[in-house]
């Protein structure tokens, strides 16, 4: 996963202590039709060797992550005001008679959400953890094992590399129980210690409080995401967005902010992250209907529209295809819904893949060529605003070459298909944050060029020359991430980042992405570090 811990060890049964909690002594049942990963993730409650182990555990001094501490500093001061009841960090040993780190390997069922808003980031996590492929990105970790120190390893994407993160297995609880995330079987603990690992990278748990599906997944893989608008979408997209999930892709969505519409939430809940978890067009009386399967990582609350379960439209479906696509009424947080109402009832939808896909089919392609740039906007030097501004010119300018390729011409229609991604260096830590710390709108335009530029361009050359569109048709937004999707012809391009607003400064990362060979160098304007 980006950030899970593989644990490819020897099973073994975790010691237990008289101090457990005896309301957490029955393990709960797995809901029916779970689906694990491929993945061996082996179970570590085998009763073998419990009473050294125990001994070897009450024996040890295990480990307490002074860089993180079981404190309120780690919850978070604005969570902390809000008045809980007294926090306990306890160990999962402490919490369960049989504590492991997974079993039955890692499922989207596994997510509960806690008392934490950080939904945008256990949607992501639910689908990746049914990708074996993109969640054994970490080392082994010894959970549960004679060598256990009390430490769990993950690894996250930042801006460019991955970063390692090893946090102490204590976890936050209240009246015995766990305050954050958790899984929904009560003895497996890598939901939680992962979350946790995440909450440290960012500070504190209370960083993670709202976000962006499209964050989680880049943190979580290192991936691409392109964001769409639900009620653009055409009829022909369904089946885009259905080739995109059947071929790997994570697909995330937020429903409407119903506080500021008149509609009813027919069990919507309001500016909340959703994960698409099937895609499929189904037989249904003399057509066919075009369905999507939606997750809520709460584990409950569910749409109860049109195709929600026990709905009367699922009566005229054949007993064969329910079987099929496990159509059940279970309060799971899992339903089905209209392509239609799904572009009513969501105000914004991100395709994740690891490589983009250039020719918009839905199936994501191999690039080739990928390149990564770091720079960086100084207020008073070379933070010139967006096109608009007269001192757009300050900004960093780069030269693309998109070389010859006639293959991939010939594929493409003459063209060779470039997506550019723009990342600015953002923190969630909010306990050093200031205004100017916060979020700024972010883009960049691309111009053609007659030949190879021998220093940087002036203002006279953007009064006289348009940016080329992209296919999205606009490249500016205030996410840390923004992305453009061009076909341009063989020849030399000008890139230019830019906040906004004029005079903000922000490091910024740009990735470039190609099925053909491509090369791009700074060409002036360019600082090359910012103070953090």
């Amino acid at each position: 996963m980006g950030c899970s811990a593989s644990v490819d060890i020897s099973p073994i049964k975790w010691p237990t202590r008289q101090q457990c909690c005896s309301k957490m002594d029955e393990v709960e049942v797995s809901p029916a039709g779970k689906m694990a990963t491929s993945r061996n993730w082996t179970s570590l409650t085998q009763n073998i060797q419990v009473h050294k182990a125990r001994l070897m555990l009450e024996d040890m001094n295990l480990l307490v992550d002074a860089d993180f501490p079981p404190k309120d500093s780690s919850i978070g001061l604005k969570m902390m005001r809000n008045g809980h009841k007294k926090i306990v960090w306890r160990r999962p040993h402490e919490l369960s008679l049989h504590p492991v780190l997974v079993s039955d390997g890692t499922s989207r069922h596994d997510m509960r959400q806690g008392d934490l808003n950080d939904c945008w980031f256990l949607s992501t996590l639910s689908v990746i953890a049914e990708k074996p492929q993109l969640i054994s990105k970490a080392k082994d970790n010894s959970f549960g094992t004679p060598g256990y120190n009390g430490s769990f390893h993950c690894r996250f994407w930042q801006f460019g590399h991955w970063v390692d993160v090893y946090v102490d297995d204590l976890l936050p609880t209240v009246d015995g129980n766990l305050l954050f995330a958790r899984s929904s079987d009560p003895n497996e603990y890598w939901v939680s210690l992962v979350e946790k690992a995440y909450a440290k990278l960012n500070k504190s748990y209370a960083a993670l409080e709202y976000g962006f599906e499209a964050d989680a997944y880049t943190d979580l893989t290192g991936g691409l995401a392109e964001w769409y608008t639900p009620t653009d979408l055409r009829e022909n997209d369904f089946y885009l967005m259905r080739a995109a999930f059947q071929c790997g892709a994570v697909i995330g969505c937020l429903s409407l902010d119903l506080k500021s519409s008149s509609k009813e939430s027919k069990g919507m809940v309001s500016n909340h992250s959703y994960v698409a978890t099937a895609i499929e067009e189904v037989p249904y009386m003399d057509k066919a209907a075009k369905l999507i399967r939606l997750r809520n990582p709460w584990g409950e609350t569910e749409w109860q529209g049109e195709w929600s379960d026990g709905s009367d439209e699922w009566l005229k479906v054949p007993d064969v295809i329910k079987r099929e696509l496990d159509v059940t009424a279970r309060n799971d947080g899992e339903f089905w819904m209209s392509f239609n109402d799904f572009k009513r009832e969501f105000c914004n939808m991100i395709i994740c893949n690891m490589s983009p896909d250039f020719d918009h089919d839905g199936i994501s392609d191999k690039a080739e060529y990928q390149l990564q740039l770091k720079g960086c906007w100084l207020a008073g030097c070379n933070a010139g605003g967006w096109i608009e501004c007269h001192s757009f010119h300050k900004n960093p300018q780069y030269h693309l070459h998109v070389y010859s390729d006639v293959l991939v011409q010939r594929r493409y229609t003459g063209r060779l298909p470039v997506v550019v991604s723009l990342l600015q260096v953002y923190k969630r830590d909010i306990s050093r944050r200031h205004e100017e710390d916060d979020l700024q709108a972010i883009g960049f335009e691309i111009f053609q060029l007659p030949g190879v530029p021998i220093c940087t361009l002036g203002e006279d050359f953007f009064q006289a020359v348009d940016p080329l569109m992209p296919e999205n048709e606009e490249t500016y937004a205030k996410y840390r991430e923004t992305s453009g999707r061009f076909f341009l012809h063989a020849g030399d391009y000008l890139l230019v980042p830019s906040t906004h607003e004029p005079d903000k400064t922000r490091e910024f990362l740009f990735r470039l992405f190609s099925v053909g060979k491509i090369s791009c160098t700074c060409i002036g304007n360019q600082e090359t570090s910012v103070k953090s």
